[in-house]
């Protein structure tokens, strides 16, 4: 039987242990690496080879959806699956748009966990049958309307860093950062950068920390 290699991502630790104990007692999945925040999954990613990621989207130091898109960015074949406490068509839709092959809801049944682990092992989509996947593919429609360069400068601007600091982060020019700044308040109707904010926090597009 083959062994899948599981990289676990959420910050509390009592979580990754409870994880990594129900996984153990499969057999099918082995632990290979845990981390506490987004800026240490991508390094786990990059050294220890996984087939399976497992994440939460609300971490320290870079929200799940941060972390999901820079290691699609990176074409990682790691299969992401997101097991998050939130159960917002909004946020699902953002999450696999970004790159997660699977969605499934904290509170779910130890089956549905295999379940999405086997369907996402297999390079195929799972998302928890507790969530309306109509509301979904509409939130998912509607959030086309944002580039990824876009979708990372919001998340920036929600983590409260400035033009200059955006500029120098993305490596491109304060005038095109204010651009990006621009744009984004025009799709999303908002006049200032709080409504900016809440506006994206409100169609699931970032995580307020």
């Amino acid at each position: 039987m083959t062994t899948a290699r599981v990289i676990l991502v959420d910050d509390h630790n009592i979580v990754r242990r409870g994880l990594a104990a129900l996984l153990q007692t499969d057999g099918r999945y082995r632990v290979v690496a845990e981390a506490d925040n987004g800026e240490d999954a991508l390094t786990r990613v990059e050294t220890t080879p996984a087939e399976l990621l497992v994440l939460d989207l609300s971490m320290p130091r870079m929200n799940g959806f941060e972390t999901i898109r820079r290691i699609a960015k990176k074409r990682s074949r790691v299969g992401i699956l997101v097991l998050s406490m939130y159960d917002d068509a909004q946020f699902v839709a953002e999450a696999l748009r970004d790159g997660a092959r699977g969605y499934i809801l904290k509170q779910a049944m130890d089956e549905e966990l295999f379940l999405a682990l086997e369907t996402v092992a297999k390079g195929c989509q799972y998302v928890s049958s507790a969530i309306d996947m109509g509301r979904v593919q509409e939130h998912m429609i509607q959030s086309q309307e944002l580039t990824a360069r876009e979708r990372e400068v919001l998340q920036l601007i929600a983590d409260g860093h400035t033009t200059q600091e955006l500029a120098e982060i993305l490596q491109i020019s304060p005038h095109t950062a204010t651009r990006h700044r621009a744009n984004l308040m025009q799709k999303l109707n908002a006049h200032n950068q709080v409504e900016l904010v809440r506006v994206a926090a409100q169609k699931g597009i970032i995580i307020l920390k």
